[in-house]
């Protein structure tokens, strides 16, 4: 996660964060594929993936608080009115919301499953741990990348929004 967290504000500067984000995820998303048909006992091939997966998820730490920052400028530009605070708690709380409804519901598959605590597991319980940790998360990264194709405030974008944020506050 580290290396992608450095790697976030150079890529960005370079192509632009929502390209970076999309590629990052769609990077997650297919590793994460790939990790489905790893063997258990190949552990170099395990923490490779695992190494392009923290990369790939580091990155996108940093964008999607700049990408916030982003959408408080543009409800500015678009409303004449700063909203930074209900921006920013609005992402927090649905980190929150987000954080319980993934307990949740891994809690809900893993009985789906028939995980059983401290018991050596079923076949259909690992295949569900497995399902868990590589496509379901995948599918995740997927929905993401589709929801950023709508997401507007490319780099070109914002740099109008900020010249004219910037000549209204001058004025």
């Amino acid at each position: 996660n580290l290396l992608g967290v450095l790697m976030a504000k150079p890529a960005s500067s370079r192509f632009g964060k929502k390209a970076v984000f999309m590629g990052a995820m769609a990077i997650g998303s297919i590793f994460s594929v790939l990790f489905y048909w790893v063997d258990p006992n190949d552990i170099a091939l395990i923490f490779g993936l695992n190494v392009v997966m923290g990369v790939a998820s580091g990155i996108v730490l940093p964008l999607i608080w700049s990408m916030y920052a982003d959408i408080a400028d543009y409800s500015e530009w678009k409303t004449g009115r700063r909203a930074t605070g209900l921006v920013f708690s609005s992402s927090s709380m649905s980190q929150k919301l987000g954080w319980t409804l993934g307990g949740a519901i891994t809690g809900w598959l893993l009985a789906a499953y028939g995980f059983e605590a401290n018991a050596e597991q079923t076949v259909e319980s690992l295949k569900g741990i497995r399902l868990m940790i590589t496509i379901y998360p995948a599918i995740g990264a997927f929905l993401s990348v589709m929801f950023l194709l709508a997401y507007k405030l490319n780099d070109s974008f914002m740099d109008q929004i900020t010249r004219e944020l910037n000549q209204k506050r001058a004025s």
